[in-house]
């Protein structure tokens, strides 16, 4: 990561008659975390951090499609048959065949594996299956099992390794490599210098477009639809059932949602262990979530000379969005500054709330809760957002930067904004414009924020806009 210090920009006055102060930030610098110091604009100076809020409380059947056969005649000189069996000749008595029982369809595995899916699922099985050990110390990995073989390499402490076989004192193992100079392959360990360990999480990757099953088998509903590339992790005591897998999705944050279903195995395909920051923070527990509303993720990091003053219109980008409108990024930083009297060519201009709730309104979309009904601006609580999106309705707010969730350490003491999307338990789930790999960090969608941490973050915003926020709605 380079350096560099925040800069504050120096006062200026509007055509409205507002003042802002704007944070930027060297296009290089090492705090890439900080840019949200120019991300979102405060008219004032935060206050600090503190617990206290405002007041808070706590067809048709086959039996019927057989036709009745008509009476035997009184004299036949042929007995008739009945059901196959010949029957006694009764003159004058009617013959009713029994009907032939119907064989009911039963379920079908869904089509056979072709070789590359057969290969992908014994991969998976092995790996599951298998006794996995991690080196205590420092490792030869050898050529044979003894200490005069040839030493491919030395294993770092604490590598995992798959065991293949076993002879008195020696254990050959499958080694993965480091990515690096250590190469995988298979070589012989001593027994002395490892120790078992549960099996890794295995991860795979949809090979092309496929789908999300809700069972094993041809019964099974369609849950979504899988786009290539997709992350999936392998999960559950069996995890293989016909030709399907057992997987749970992170999601990518858009099209994709954090899911759980089955997967075809001539769809898949072997895929490396994602690091903690490929993860969705809130990932597995917002597969559990209460309530989750889609709201489309965007980031501010788009390499737009004003990304890092446009964590309000991208905010409000993954709201509308929600809703249908896909608007694009400079569309709404130039309504946003436009509705706040702003020069539309000014990178560090941030943005109002009061701009973004309008600009939201010109689209049809209602803001809920800015507002009290003296003109005032509206001050918030923890449970009425919880209600708004038990409501289904997106909540953006303004928050101080430090009071989210990793955040704390953060030099940059200003205000930014974010979407709460959901709610798990009693926390909430939010989209923040900063995250992923541009960042340094996870992934910016499917964050989690407890009460306790989003009322102080809420509070300690800027004086005048303390625990603001609205809600957007069709009505």
């Amino acid at each position: 990561m380079m350096g560099g210090p925040l800069r504050l920009r120096s006062e200026r006055a509007v055509y409205a008659g507002h003042r802002s102060r704007g944070w930027r930030f060297p296009a290089t610098g090492a705090l890439f975390g900080l840019i949200v110091g120019a991300a979102c604009w405060a008219p004032l100076a935060p206050t600090a951090l503190a617990p206290t809020t405002p007041d808070e409380t706590g067809g048709a059947g086959l039996l019927a499609a057989i036709a009745p056969v008509a009476p035997a005649a009184p004299v036949a000189p042929v007995a008739p048959v009945v059901s196959g069996i010949t029957a006694p000749l009764l003159a004058g008595v009617a013959q009713t065949p029994t009907p032939t029982p119907v064989a009911v369809p039963t379920p079908f595995v869904v089509p056979t594996l072709t070789a590359a899916g057969q290969a992908v699922l014994a991969s998976i099985r092995s790996d599951r299956t298998a006794q996995w050990v991690k080196n205590h110390t420092e490792t030869p990995l050898r050529s044979g099992p003894n200490a005069a073989a040839v030493v491919f390499t030395r294993l770092p402490q604490w590598s995992l390794l798959k065991q293949i076989d076993s002879r008195p004192d020696w254990l050959l193992v499958q080694y993965g490599g480091d990515g690096d100079t250590r190469q995988p392959g298979p070589g012989w360990v001593k027994a002395s210098d490892v120790g078992g360990v549960d099996p890794p999480t295995v991860w795979i990757s949809s090979s092309r477009r496929g789908a999300l099953w809700s069972t094993a088998d041809a019964t099974a509903s369609r849950l979504l639809d899988v786009p290539p590339a997709t992350l999936m992790e392998v999960f559950g005591p069996h995890e293989i059932q016909g030709t399907r897998v057992h997987v749970r999705l992170p999601g990518d944050g858009r099209s994709v949602p954090p899911s759980q279903g089955w997967v075809d195995g001539d769809a898949i395909g072997r895929t490396r262990t994602p690091a903690v920051g490929d993860l969705p923070r809130a990932y597995p527990e917002d597969l559990r979530a209460d309530v989750r509303i889609s709201v489309p993720y965007r980031t501010q990091l788009d390499g737009s000379e004003y990304e890092a003053a446009n964590c309000g219109p991208t905010t409000l980008g993954m709201a509308l969005e929600s809703f249908g409108l896909n608007l694009p990024p400079p569309d709404l930083r130039s309504q946003v500054l436009d509705a706040e009297n702003f020069l539309n060519t000014d990178p560090d201009a941030g943005s109002f709330i009061w701009a973004l709730a309008r600009v939201a309104e010109g689209y049809g979309v209602r803001a809920h809760g800015l507002y009290e009904g003296d003109g005032g601006l509206h001050r918030w609580t923890t449970d009425e957002i919880r209600t708004s999106v038990q409501q289904g309705q997106p909540v953006v707010v303004q928050v101080v930067y430090r009071g989210l969730p990793g955040r704390q350490d953060s030099a940059y003491y200003g205000d930014h904004y974010v979407v709460i999307t959901g709610l798990l338990g009693d926390s909430f789930l939010y989209n923040d414009p900063i995250g992923g790999a541009v960042a340094h960090e996870a992934p910016g969608y499917d964050r989690v924020t407890t009460r306790a941490q989003l009322q102080p973050a809420m509070r300690a915003s800027d004086t005048s806009y303390a625990y603001t926020a609205f809600s957007l709605a069709r009505n």
